[in-house]
């Protein structure tokens, strides 16, 4: 499914979110900043290097190295909320609109999310399809200059599925409160 609100066009797909070829693409991490494995072996150890300098990175914010051996310019790393922690939802919106204003100030023009915290953080995929599909229409109307294509990458059908009729309900939603620029 792809929509375009307000000058950006938002799409949500099922796909391998390493193989699109994208500006840049946000890896889901810990404060500490560590690869997961599958990403250490595709990125390289540059990546890891770089996170290792920066050290630390809050829960609900992120930070921006290089795609390493990546076909990507960036890699944002984000540290999303474990479900069960407090002030879950507001979390996972900060986290998401880090992810977005990084991408601007790094002058990207397409981005790939994954479903932020769930997995084995726990968060409920109908929860973080609402609040992260919520920041990044709300991000739209910022007029960006440069972000102009925002995939939402699941890797499953369950995740895309609950995804897609999210997507589907906002904009229906923007439309019918005459909101925004919206077409489908």
């Amino acid at each position: 499914m792809k929509v375009k609100v307000n000058k950006v066009t938002i799409q949500v797909l099922q796909d391998d979110i390493l193989s699109l070829g994208l500006n840049g693409f946000v890896h889901s991490t810990d404060p500490n900043l560590h690869l997961s494995p599958a990403l250490l072996i595709k990125a390289g150890l540059s990546v890891q290097e770089a996170c290792n300098n920066i050290g630390w990175c809050d829960i609900g914010d992120a930070v921006i190295t290089s795609g390493g051996n990546l076909p990507y310019e960036k890699i944002i790393h984000v540290v999303g909320p474990r479900w069960g922690e407090g002030s879950e939802r507001g979390k996972l919106a900060n986290a998401t609109l880090a992810c977005l204003r990084l991408a601007e100030e790094n002058r990207l023009r397409s981005l790939a999310l994954p479903a932020i915290s769930t997995g084995i953080l726990g968060y409920p995929l109908e929860n973080c399809a609402h609040t992260m599909i919520t920041q990044i229409i709300d991000f739209t109307f910022e007029n960006p200059r440069y972000l102009k294509l925002i995939v939402l990458c699941l890797d499953n059908t369950t995740a895309f599925t609950i995804f897609k009729n999210e997507l589907q309900e906002q904009i229906e939603d923007l439309k019918k409160a005459g909101d925004g620029e919206v077409s489908v």
